[in-house]
Parts: C-alpha cells; sequence; structure tokens
C-alpha cells in the first residue's frame, strides 16, 4: 500500500467524519482557522518527495499535522478564527435563528419599486450563519443580531426603456465577535417578483439559502471554510449555479422534475450525485436534461471537500 493512498485515505476519512459531527451537532467548531494552516500542504508535499520508506512518511506527516494544529490552537490569534471546540451543550448559542420571534437588534431594508424586473444582490458577508427564508413585500429585508457587526446596504436602479434592474450590495463592515464565539446571525427575505441574480462572497460562513420560491437566474457562490446548504426551485427554463470553494461541505437540493448537469473540477472531495450519471471527466447529468423545459447547470471548483446533490 503506497503512502498517497494510506494518508490522503485517512484525511479525507477524518474530514468525512469533522463534517458529519458538526452537520449532527454533535460538536461545534467552526473552520476559519483552516487558512493559517495551509502551508501544512507545502510540508506534506515535501514529505511525499522525500527517498525514505512509506511508514516514516507517513508517521512524518501524522506529527506535521498535529504540531500544526497544536501551534495554531495555542499561539495563534485570539480572535474569532480559533477553532472553538464545543460539545451539543453549547451548541445552542450558534445556531440559526429558526423563528421570527427572535430578537434582532439590527434591521435593514430596501423597498420594492413594482417596475422592477430584475435584481442584482451582491453580498461580502464574512462569517457567521446566514440565512436566505421566506419572502417580503419589501425589495429585501436583512436582520442581524450582533451589535457589534456593522453591515451596509445599497440599492441602485438601473433603469432602460424595456426593464427594470436594481443593483443591491450588502457588505459586512466591521464585525467583532466575542471569546472566539461565533454570534453573528443574519436573517434574509427577497421579494419574489424580479428575477435574480446573486454574488455571494460569503468567507468563512454558515450558509443556508433557501431560494426554492424565487426566480433565480444566475448564483455565484464564493467561499472560504464554508458549510454551504442551497435548496433551488424551478420558475425559469435555466438557472445557471457557480460554486468556488476551499475547504467546504457543500449540499445543493434541487427539484426532481428539472433536468440538471453537473461539471465538478474538485481537488480531494467526497461526491455524491444519485440520480445521475458520468457522461466523462468530473461531467455529471440526469436522464432528464435534454427532455425537461427547466434545466439547472452546475459548477464546482473545490479543494477539500463534501459535496452532495439531492433531487426532491
Amino acid at each position: 500500500m503506497s503512502y498517497r493512498k494510506i494518508f490522503w485515505g485517512l484525511m479525507l476519512v477524518l474530514i468525512g467524519v469533522l463534517f458529519i459531527l458538526k452537520n449532527t451537532g454533535v460538536v461545534y467548531f467552526n473552520w476559519h482557522t483552516a487558512w493559517h494552516l495551509w502551508p501544512a500542504i507545502l510540508i506534506l508535499w515535501g514529505i511525499a518527495l522525500i527517498p525514505i520508506k512509506d511508514i516514516y512518511k507517513v508517521v512524518l506527516s501524522l506529527l506535521t499535522v498535529v504540531v500544526c494544529f497544536f501551534a495554531v490552537e495555542h499561539y495563534g490569534p485570539k480572535d474569532d478564527h480559533n477553532w472553538n471546540f464545543e460539545w451539543n451543550d453549547h451548541h445552542s448559542k450558534t445556531n440559526d435563528k429558526d423563528s421570527d420571534s427572535e430578537e434582532y437588534s439590527n434591521v435593514m431594508s430596501e423597498d420594492y419599486d413594482p417596475i422592477t424586473k430584475y435584481a442584482n444582490l451582491k453580498l461580502n458577508i464574512g462569517a457567521g450563519n446566514f440565512g436566505i427564508r421566506d419572502t417580503t413585500a419589501k425589495l429585501i429585508e436583512l436582520k442581524n443580531d450582533n451589535d457589534n457587526a456593522t453591515y451596509s446596504m445599497t440599492a441602485e436602479p438601473k433603469n432602460s426603456s424595456t426593464d427594470s434592474l436594481t443593483q443591491i450590495k450588502v457588505s459586512l463592515n466591521k464585525g467583532e465577535f466575542n471569546d472566539g464565539n461565533m454570534k453573528n446571525n443574519v436573517i434574509m427575505k427577497l421579494n419574489p417578483n424580479p428575477i435574480w441574480d446573486m454574488e455571494l462572497s460569503v468567507g468563512a460562513a454558515d450558509v443556508n439559502f433557501d431560494l426554492s420560491g424565487f426566480k433565480t437566474r444566475n448564483i455565484k457562490v464564493e467561499g472560504g471554510a464554508s458549510d454551504i446548504k442551497l435548496q433551488l426551485g424551478s420558475a425559469l427554463p435555466l438557472t445557471d449555479l457557480r460554486i468556488e470553494a476551499g475547504a467546504a461541505s457543500i449540499t445543493i437540493r434541487i427539484p426532481e422534475s428539472s433536468g440538471c448537469d453537473i461539471v465538478s473540477n474538485t481537488f480531494l472531495a467526497s461526491k455524491d450525485f444519485k440520480g445521475f450519471s458520468k457522461m466523462g471527466n468530473q461531467h455529471y447529468q440526469t436522464s432528464n436534461y435534454s427532455s425537461s423545459s427547466k434545466k439547472i447547470s452546475i459548477n464546482l471548483q473545490a479543494g477539500v471537500a463534501k459535496v452532495e446533490v439531492i433531487r426532491y
């Protein structure tokens, strides 16, 4: 058995177990510190090139991982990017707000103009827990529970003789998270009438966007060490989804009636594409793709990732 198969197999198992523990709520932790560990990849690559026995390479690699984690945990910056492992008895304080009865100290919104046919939403929202759910009579509503996180929102109409486009920008200007504990829950509501294009830069974040009730045309997500959950609908003939992520857990839910095409350019990834046929290298497609009047195109680019596409 070669060093590469042993080591990378163990790494994938470990990453998969961590994702499962996080997703099931057994433990809570933030992935933010992963970016401090990127030089470890160079070290592991170098170990792979050393002309010694594979068993020594495995030992050196495991020691490298342990030392790197220890160094970042104990000597890294003490801010919101700490690992912050916690068992589930503390998990509730960072869960998403699932009810409008929860208090949000900061609320922003933009009015909806009925002539608006298209809306372009650009989000640069940093670290935290973010959700899009439910509709609103406004064009967009945003609620945030962190008094130390300052967001800005602008909406600029771009009218022409044939249609109306509104460009919305939401950015995190400043954020403070006490003692490494993440308290930055942001919930957004959108108006269902416009056709939406979205560009989401989410950093190291937990993202849960239910877009099934909206007319989504183009969606681009750029995430760091992220947990990304998206649910798409079939309101338009074609929805184009592009995701670029580092170390990420990606779950995409799509209507079973929609034909779907996936191009998955991933480095180390666990992929679960049930109901898809492999068409070529990194290319997957549902059997109803050609015949369906509603289509979804998915392009995935990720480093170390767990990717699942579910048809509902």
